[in-house]
């Protein structure tokens, strides 16, 4: 009968997948690494990017100006140099992709309540980081700024006069922290088995032709589709398995937002 003969190649094959050591790491093993080399290693996520200072004023002023940007895992301040000349060195070696420079009259122009200019270089070797470098020194810098600008109306009781006439309110949903894994990993385990499945059922068939077990599969009453599908569903079945098995080894906890990452995605 049809049905006794195809779960009787089914059965032979998970035997045969069980007596081979190579078939098993290739179907436990290779898997779980691609999933952690190609859904984390590979990211596109922009995290702790390396900053070089240059603070001229050294300052309370420009010390709460740092704790800013660093409070947001954006940058990581990596290096404090004296000279521009230093500074250059780390962005021409690489070792730092982002230069902050404060000039010596940060502060006092601040206390006179004049508009204090700091410079940001990036190395746009990297377009990617660049970009978003860019745009979060820029966010992080407007959010400093407007809460300068409302301490000093509150210090002159102006406090309503801070309300902005247009207020956009952003929410992002089902990837909050927006972590590109969420985006990446159920793509690469559907791409992995699939690729994981065609390859093992090739295998397996030229498995057979090596050890001369192809001439009894010839001879025996199944048809060649029912050999087909007698070698492709066991590793189909493993697949779908590992599929359900794995994917929640690889939900990650949702972290809270610090209060600067919070102010660059403000939720209602």
């Amino acid at each position: 009968m049809f049905n006794s003969r195809l779960i009787s190649l089914i059965r032979k094959e998970f035997i045969q997948i069980l007596r081979d050591p190579r078939t098993l790491v290739l179907i436990l093993v290779i898997p779980i690494m691609q999933l952690f080399l190609l859904g984390y290693a590979a990211t596109t996520d922009v995290r702790n990017v390396s900053l070089v200072v240059y603070d001229q004023d050294r300052s309370p002023q420009s010390r709460q100006l740092l704790d800013a940007y660093q409070a947001a895992d954006y940058f990581q301040i990596a290096y404090t140099v004296d000279s521009e000349r230093a500074l250059r060195e780390l962005i021409d070696t690489g070792q730092a992709r982002v230069a902050m420079i404060i000039p010596p009259d940060y502060s006092q122009r601040l206390q006179r309540e004049s508009a204090a200019q700091v410079a940001f270089i990036l190395d746009g070797t990297d377009p990617t980081v660049a970009s978003t470098a860019l745009s979060a020194a820029q966010l992080i810098g407007q959010q400093y700024a407007t809460q300068i600008l409302a301490e000093r109306l509150e210090r002159r009781g102006q406090v309503g006069a801070i309300q902005a006439p247009v207020e956009v309110r952003t929410q992002v949903w089902y990837n909050p922290d927006l972590v590109s894994a969420y985006f990446m990993i159920p793509g690469v385990i559907g791409m992995i088995l699939f690729a994981l499945t065609s390859i093992l059922t090739a295998t397996a068939v030229v498995r057979e032709r090596e050890r001369g077990t192809i001439e009894q599969l010839i001879v025996t009453p199944i048809r060649s589709w029912e050999l087909v599908l007698g070698k492709i569903l066991p590793y189909a079945l493993l697949a779908f398995t590992l599929g359900v098995k794995y994917l929640p080894l690889f939900r990650t906890s949702k972290t809270a937002s610090d209060s600067a990452t919070a102010g660059l995605h403000k939720t209602s």
